[in-house]
């Protein structure tokens, strides 16, 4: 519990620095108050990271994140509760569920309007898996679709349930399925995961 005092009492003494990061013409001032953030937040967890920001003139957000390595959200929740009342600060536990459904990663683009799932069963897990069919998919760039495909469900769900609710994703070609209108549509992912979860706990 000392280091979570530690870093809000830092947070708290350095806050206003922060809160007007965004307006910061000087990256290199910039630079280093993030690295200096990262640095105070890793003396309480070296597996935590931050995301920071908000409009001009308007609260602005600190976001605690494990990256999805759910063996550390517990030390989220923990920072997270403890976090002293800041005005105009919100403090914020995980990666929220976004509205962006297009995500870039290494020359892969993904839209989530123009995907379709599959969800695949596991008898060993509750996790929901996922056979994810995409356009224009070249198999010798699996490794960057996959990772796009995580991104995009990581937006649509928020940190958590892509880490607590999704198990295995795998990528199949738009093109080559006769009728893709048989699947379910990408941008109903949240919806498919509130209801299978629900299905498992009655």
């Amino acid at each position: 519990m000392d280091k979570v005092q530690q870093f809000w009492d830092w947070f708290k003494m350095n806050e206003a620095k922060y809160f007007f990061l965004d307006q910061t013409t000087d990256e290199t001032e910039k630079e280093n108050l993030l690295d200096e953030l990262l640095e105070h937040l890793h003396l309480y967890c070296d597996d935590l990271y931050f995301l920071i920001g908000g409009l001009p003139n308007e609260d602005q957000d600190l976001i605690i994140t494990a990256e999805g390595n759910i063996d550390f959200f517990a030390d989220v929740e923990l920072l997270v509760t403890h976090a002293p009342k800041l005005e105009r600060w919100n403090i914020i536990a995980f990666k929220q569920a976004g509205a962006g459904w297009i995500v870039n990663y290494n020359d892969v683009e993904m839209d989530a309007k123009a995907m379709y799932f599959d969800p695949l069963e596991s008898k060993s897990s509750d996790k929901i898996g996922l056979r994810v069919y995409v356009e224009n998919y070249d198999p010798l760039q699996k490794k960057s679709f996959l990772t796009a495909a995580h991104l995009l469900v990581d937006t649509l769900l928020g940190e958590k349930s892509s880490a607590m609710d999704i198990g295995y994703i795998e990528i199949a070609s738009l093109e080559s399925v006769s009728d893709p209108e048989k699947f379910i549509e990408f941008t109903k992912l949240p919806g498919y995961v509130k209801w299978k979860k629900a299905k498992i706990n009655t």
